[in-house]
């Protein structure tokens, strides 16, 4: 019993430290605030636009997603939010396509007792041909937030 337990446990570690080899991960910029506007990336002709609502953007709160694709053929569309500086569980959500470019979906940033938590939201594009695009955006939160009146849209 307990050689199947290590092999099971064995197991799950490797399926974790996977890396999928078809993979295009975008550059990280830190430039664009998420708190104030939607943030776009852009590869090329390629562009992938990331919104969140409401804005400025709560911990432990409900959130809209939207991701608007341009030039990008995809099949399947995923958030994955990590936490930068502290590590804060799995929190994966798979987007709902609404048209050819736009995919929708709910998540939520997990509470953290950090004063200020650094966060990186991946967008996860998996392409018909198998290939997947990883675009990376940054977003802060802090404990007592003070940001600037949020921007109408």
């Amino acid at each position: 019993m307990k050689r199947v337990i290590f092999l099971l446990s064995l197991l799950v570690l490797l399926a974790g430290c996977s890396h999928n080899d078809n993979a295009t991960v975008w550059p990280l910029d830190k430039s664009c605030n998420l708190h104030q506007q939607a943030c776009t990336a852009t590869h090329g002709d390629q562009a992938v636009t990331l919104a969140i609502t409401p804005r400025p953007i709560p911990v432990a709160k409900p959130l809209q997603v939207e991701v608007r694709l341009r030039n990008i053929p995809a099949k399947q569309v995923a958030l994955d939010i990590s936490g930068l500086n502290m590590y804060m569980g799995y929190n994966r959500v798979t987007l709902k396509q609404e048209n050819n470019d736009v995919w929708t979906g709910s998540s939520m940033l997990a509470f953290c007792t950090n004063d200020t938590m650094q966060w990186q939201l991946t967008v996860l594009i998996d392409t018909p041909d198998g290939q997947q695009i990883q675009v990376p955006f940054y977003l802060e939160t802090h404990r007592n937030p003070t940001y600037p009146t949020p921007v109408k849209e």
